[in-house]
């Protein structure tokens, strides 16, 4: 008579069931909405330590604006498109990096460092058997006599990062002094900046490797736009191979201030329309330099999150739908771009799991074949211009 009927204790259990499946779903919404937080302020924090780094390279670019008083080029910009990894001889259709070299103002702790590595270099070519603290005074001895001049060359190239996934990129990047040379084997040496294709035997993607050093991990994508005397309009998010009529009136992907024969056709790194031919690389009167440059870059999330998708199926080269493991968790938009190993998709539309509509091989990648599994990035994309101080057009040529 004082304890509880079945039915009492039905609805109490049914209540409390109730309360704790709503206690759930808050705690499962708050911890979902703290690591999304979580992770857009990391997203976020790289993005913006990207802009700064290359943004930082970038502003320190060198040119002359007029080339009245000049008596040789020595401020030669080049952008080219070329394949990733710079291998003497690239697989048919492979996927291309933009690859930029320039003259750049030196910071003076960065020229005595190159300097010194030059200097040091020059002492034990003449005597190879002198120990380190000998061949350290010779070095002092001679840096007293070489003037800091404040000018170097920068070279810039996105690389295949090391690791399980073929998605992820490296800016590399090295500074040399003027007509400063490397090794590229044995007794061979040779200056980057005259040699017009990087890659080709003259010299090779590892000796380019050898030379720089990574500024920027844990990139998807990297992409240069120079705004010259026909530029109307920035290129939309797919970079395209240069020399296509698509970029008329638009920003370019190539460039070579010296407009000295070096970008003719896609085999040296892309078609650029101001190119004049060899005799103009010696008369630096003709020269065009860009106004600005555009730079795009995609950071990709930090590895140790859940990743932004995975297939569910695999996906040839040729399909134009994948199938994602609950689609409603990627957070990508109902159009846009995804990363799967080393190429870049664009898709329509989302429907459930599915996304439809893509367009393979985007931003100068290979189509390839993805087996289930595999993961899909979004990365948070960053977007700035830099003024280029020096632009100089050429409205007779």
């Amino acid at each position: 008579m004082r304890g509880f009927t079945l039915i009492e204790l039905l609805v109490v259990m049914g209540l409390l069931s109730g309360f704790l499946l709503m206690l759930v779903q808050l705690v499962d919404s708050g911890v979902r909405m703290f690591g999304e937080g979580e992770l857009g302020q990391a997203l976020a924090d790289r993005s913006s330590r990207a802009q700064r780094v290359i943004q930082a390279e970038l502003t320190q670019l060198y040119g002359n604006a007029t080339g009245r008083d000049a008596d040789r080029c020595g401020d030669r910009l080049v952008l080219q498109q070329l394949p990733i990894g710079l291998p003497t001889q690239p697989e048919r259709g492979a996927s291309l990096v933009q690859v930029l070299r320039a003259a750049v103002h030196l910071a003076p702790d960065r020229e005595l460092a190159l300097v010194e590595t030059m200097l040091l270099a020059r002492v034990l070519a003449a005597t190879p058997t002198l120990d380190d603290a000998t061949a350290q005074k010779q070095v002092a001895q001679l840096r007293q006599n070489e003037p800091l001049r404040g000018l170097g060359q920068l070279l810039l190239v996105p690389w295949r990062q090391e690791g399980p996934d073929d998605a992820l990129l490296e800016l590399r990047a090295g500074w040399l002094l003027p007509g400063q040379l490397i090794p590229i084997g044995p007794d061979r040496l040779v200056d980057p900046f005259v040699v017009p294709v990087p890659g080709s035997p003259d010299l090779p993607g590892m000796a380019v490797y050898r030379m720089t050093l990574p500024i920027l991990q844990d990139l998807l994508h990297v992409e240069f736009q120079a705004w010259g005397q026909r530029s109307r309009a920035w290129g939309d998010g797919n970079l395209a191979a240069a020399g296509a009529e698509v970029f008329a009136g638009k920003a370019l992907p190539v460039w070579d201030s010296a407009r000295g024969g070096w970008l003719v056709d896609m085999a040296s790194g892309g078609v650029f329309p101001f190119d004049r031919g060899a005799p103009s690389a010696a008369d630096p009167r003709d020269d065009v330099h860009p106004d600005a440059l555009l730079v795009r870059c995609v950071v990709a999330q930090p590895a140790d999150y859940a990743p932004e998708g995975l297939l569910a199926a695999p996906l040839e080269a040729a399909d134009t739908t994948l199938r994602l493991y609950d689609g409603d968790r990627f957070p990508g938009r109902d159009s846009g771009y995804l990363k799967i190993r080393g190429e870049w998709i664009g898709y329509s539309e989302r429907q459930g799991d599915r996304l439809l509509g893509l367009r393979r091989g985007q931003r100068l990648t290979k189509p390839l074949d993805h087996p289930a599994g595999s993961r899909v990035h979004v990365g948070r994309s960053v977007e700035f211009v830099v003024p280029m101080p020096h632009g100089k057009d050429d409205w007779n040529g």
